[in-house]
């Protein structure tokens, strides 16, 4: 190839790229999903992926950086229907320039939101430049109200224990049994609550493990012979700030299926025994007593 024909070569790439129009200088960035958005800046304020069903604005932003005159820009957004896009708002900016926030506020319909996804498209003359997405989420179930719980406290056997505010004092029974709580006063279904102490001679604080079993093989020889129940289990663990053995049994009484569930301890010769008996039909209601009764079950010196 001679010089001649090189040199206009170049000529021509030259004069080909002087007839294509400038690179625009423009830039989109910081595309959000918010609650709101600043009112002098239109910066997004409640910047969030998920939002709430309820009736409330969702605003849609970008940051557009460099913009000569002449800029165009459009917002676009979708809700993901079976995972297919149906518009639901778009918003455009024929001629913008500079550098600053863009806005497209979107309302819910009057019943609240659309449950599911969504989809935000941004262009910048013309052309995708990027996408976000946010979700409307279900509303959240309220959550109940905390049980209440009041105390009950042995000055004779130095121990505390809470138990259910709106639970009823009912009657021991027995000399061992120190404090009984009935989920109602006719104990219909079956629902109470009771510590019993059981005293140890020539165990001492050295043997309180054998102490425990002791008693616990009483109980489980009464649940699976006087009574023909079964245990279903039966393990160490611990409560609160204490180490014991705990019972869970069932057997049937009076035509009734009977949960049981115990936590026996030792402290000072005595073995200590709460005890949970609910029908089975309403167990799981009450279990969550007993539990708390353990976790909060102390001892203080007399």
């Amino acid at each position: 190839m001679s010089m001649r024909k090189i040199a206009a070569a170049v000529m021509i790439c030259l004069w080909a790229a002087a007839l294509a129009p400038a690179e625009s200088t423009a830039r989109l960035s910081e595309m959000r999903a918010a609650r709101g958005v600043d009112p002098k800046l239109q910066s997004p304020v409640g910047v969030s992926e998920t939002f709430g069903p309820e009736a409330k604005p969702i605003y849609l932003t970008v940051k557009l950086s460099d913009a000569p005159s002449g800029t165009q820009v459009k917002i676009i957004a979708y809700f993901l229907k079976d995972g297919q896009p149906q518009q639901i708002a778009v918003k455009e900016f024929p001629d913008v320039y500079g550098t600053g926030y863009l806005s497209l506020k979107i309302t819910p319909p009057a019943s609240g939101w659309f449950i599911g996804r969504y989809k935000v498209v941004f262009h910048l003359n013309r052309k995708e430049q990027g996408a976000i997405g946010f979700a409307v989420s279900p509303a959240k179930a309220a959550a109940p109200p905390a049980p209440a719980y009041r105390t009950f406290s042995s000055p004779d056997y130095g121990f505390s224990i809470q138990y259910p505010a709106g639970w009823v004092e009912g009657e021991k029974g027995k000399a061992s049994v120190i404090c009984m709580f009935l989920a109602n006063a006719k104990n219909s279904p079956v629902s109470s609550l009771n510590v019993q102490v059981v005293s140890v001679t020539g165990a001492g604080d050295s043997r309180n493990k054998e102490a425990i079993n002791l008693v616990a093989q009483q109980l489980i020889d009464q649940i699976t012979g006087v009574l023909k129940g079964r245990i279903r289990n039966d393990t160490w663990t611990t409560a609160g700030s204490l180490t014991g053995r705990e019972l869970d049994s069932e057997y049937a009484y009076e035509g009734a299926g009977i949960r049981q569930r115990q936590f026996l301890t030792y402290q000072a010769n005595k073995v200590f025994i709460l005890i949970l008996t609910a029908d089975e039909r309403v167990y799981g209601s009450v279990v969550g007593h007993y539990l708390n009764a353990a976790k909060t079950l102390q001892f203080y010196a007399k």
